[in-house]
């Protein structure tokens, strides 16, 4: 409780975040992230860089939260440190002059973007099934099940 109301009582409170609800708001946050679920060959590496940054300042906004647990900070440490090293394998180094030229999927940009998919699906996979929260259509694309193949998004039903 926050403070009290006279002189015909009252109270007033404040909401807090449960890890709960951080959860709901990485993956909000992580489903606009489109380098994580456009095809490769719509990417570019500046715009890319630029969404990776933006993710990892908005994630350490997260861990400003006093009520956060100590494994959603864990989590959301790791998802922070997954989008910095892929700034540092991609970041601008002026050496991609031959992109166009090589097979799609073969360039570092293409290479990195799937490691950073399959490693933040995951997470995000582990989120979503650990909060009951679902997943967007784009993010779930990422998204692998238990048995290494892609899921259906979450509706809520049990089996």
């Amino acid at each position: 409780m926050t403070g009290v109301s006279a002189p015909f009582g009252g109270a007033q409170w404040e909401r807090r975040d449960d890890d709960r609800e951080i959860a709901r708001r990485v993956l909000n946050l992580l489903g606009d992230r489109r380098m994580l679920w456009k095809d490769f060959s719509a990417e570019i590496e500046e715009h890319c860089v630029r969404s990776a940054d933006h993710a990892r300042k908005e994630l350490s906004k997260l861990l400003d939260n006093p009520e956060i647990g100590p494994e959603m900070i864990r989590r959301v440490q790791l998802l922070q440190r997954l989008f910095r090293d892929f700034m540092d394998e991609v970041g601008p180094s002026g050496d991609d002059w031959d992109r166009r030229y090589r097979l799609m999927g073969t360039d570092p940009l293409s290479m990195a973007l799937g490691r950073l998919r399959g490693l933040a699906g995951f997470q995000i996979g582990e989120l979503a099934a650990e909060y009951g929260l679902e997943v967007s259509e784009e993010l779930a694309r990422i998204v692998p099940d238990q048995a290494g193949w892609f899921f259906e998004r979450f509706d809520g039903a049990s089996e």
